[in-house]
């Protein structure tokens, strides 16, 4: 495989996994209201104790559950997938430090996400259900503020990959070291003698 389909195949597995999770992120909570609309007989009889609001509420603290153990995944593998991606252009290539450092950037921009950043989106958004109604403006703010800090950095992250892709596709020579060879062509060193 050639330098530019390697770093394409790469970034774009990173960048279709960030749609696929912004698609399921954005669509899972339309669930609940599919869930609780469809009248199913045998999961109204079964959440008639709870009634509509608390089976909606148990029903939106199991998806948010869920999309938090999606998005830990994805952010465990979208580091693994970013150091491969370093190391790929650390070693199989020669790549300049610019195209190093902009790399080995998005990897660090994933590990803020991932323990800077969504520990406390988390914590915060398991606890805003189940606060006092004079608390709910504050952990709504707060739960926004590091929603909107998550997205920023992602978005930062995908600006960095399509430079990257940028610098891989505006190449005029390949920077694949297995392609480099330094042909001998001279009538002194056209065999070996023994």
């Amino acid at each position: 495989m050639h330098y530019r389909r390697i770093v394409c195949f790469i970034l774009g597995v990173w960048f279709g996994g960030g749609l696929i999770m912004a698609w399921y992120g954005s669509r899972s909570f339309g669930t609940v209201n599919d869930i609780v609309n469809s009248a199913n007989p045998a999961l109204v009889v079964q959440t008639k104790p709870l009634g509509p609001v608390g089976t909606r509420q148990v029903l939106r603290y199991a998806i948010a559950e869920q999309n938090r153990w999606m998005f830990k995944s994805w952010e465990m593998l979208q580091i693994a997938l970013g150091l491969l991606f370093f190391s790929y252009l650390l070693f199989g290539t020669t790549e300049g430090k610019f195209t190093l450092a902009v790399s080995l950037a998005m990897v660090f921009l994933t590990l803020l996400q991932r323990f800077g950043i969504s520990p406390e989106l988390g914590v915060v958004g398991r606890s805003m259900d189940y606060v006092p109604a004079e608390f709910v403006t504050q952990e709504h703010a707060k739960f926004w503020l590091l929603h909107n800090a998550y997205l920023g950095v992602d978005a930062l992250k995908y600006g960095l990959g399509i430079i990257l892709g940028a610098i891989a596709m505006s190449r005029k020579r390949s920077n694949d070291p297995l392609n480099q060879f330094n042909m001998i062509d001279k009538a002194n060193h056209r065999h070996v003698n023994w």
